[in-house]
């Protein structure tokens, strides 16, 4: 078995544990699932499935307390995880992206009240009576 020194760890910032569902965008309509098993201020490590190949840069969509989207790049790769590094450009340092805004009380309880089929306007069909004489 192999010792790690503290100077085999070349982290700077302290790891937390996480299970946070992610993203990794690779274009307009292509996205890959992950799950964020550790995360720090620097990168964190990935699981995602062995056979999926990832660009050398992407972006991460990270939903946690609020949704994280942080430009990323591979250092390693073993199995189904891999480590990430995050970008240290200031544009791209934490950007964050505000979450849906969530409906009101009143606003769920008119959804609610009125189902949607029964909402729209009911179509009407010309119906043609037929008179049968007993």
């Amino acid at each position: 078995m192999v010792s790690v020194t503290a100077s085999d760890n070349r982290r700077h910032a302290r790891r937390f544990p996480a299970q946070h569902p992610a993203q990794i965008l690779l274009g307009p309509d292509a996205m890959i699932p992950c799950t964020v098993k550790d995360i720090s201020t620097g990168g964190a490590r990935i699981a995602l499935k062995p056979q999926m190949d990832l660009p050398e840069t992407f972006e991460l969509f990270i939903a946690a307390h609020d949704l994280q989207v942080r430009r990323a790049r591979v250092c390693w790769r073993r199995g189904a995880f891999a480590g990430i590094a995050f970008s240290s450009d200031d544009a791209d340092a934490g950007m964050s992206v505000e979450a849906p805004r969530t409906p009101s009380f009143e606003d769920c309880l008119d959804q609610a009240a009125m189902p949607a089929h029964l909402a729209a306007k009911p179509m009407r069909k010309s119906l043609k009576l037929w008179q049968t004489n007993i």
